[in-house]
């Protein structure tokens, strides 16, 4: 549980770096540049789509062996950010169904 929310937080920040490398190159008349900013958008952007798939799929494995309010706090305590793209909401989304 906790490698896959620590996957989807470094899968989450590196798509927000990369989109402020691409927000700088977007004025570049360097295509080549804004191109590859674009490619690294779409790979990353993948990669945390991935990462939050294998999240849910985690938080319902562990729901077998684990209470749900103690999977939700793991979540917590892990990402603190709130927001809905917070591992925490997507736990417990996961959870309800």
């Amino acid at each position: 549980m906790t490698d896959a929310i620590s996957t989807y937080l470094q899968s989450c920040k590196d798509l927000a770096a990369a989109t402020e490398r691409a927000t700088e190159t977007s004025g570049s008349i360097d295509t080549q540049a804004r191109r590859k900013a674009y490619q690294t958008l779409t790979e990353l952007g993948d990669q945390v789509r991935l990462a939050q798939r294998r999240l849910v799929t985690a938080a319902k494995q562990a729901r077998r062996v684990m209470p749900v309010a103690e999977i939700e706090e793991v979540a917590k305590k892990l990402d603190k950010r709130d927001t809905t793209e917070s591992a925490a909401v997507l736990v417990k989304a996961a959870l309800v169904n």
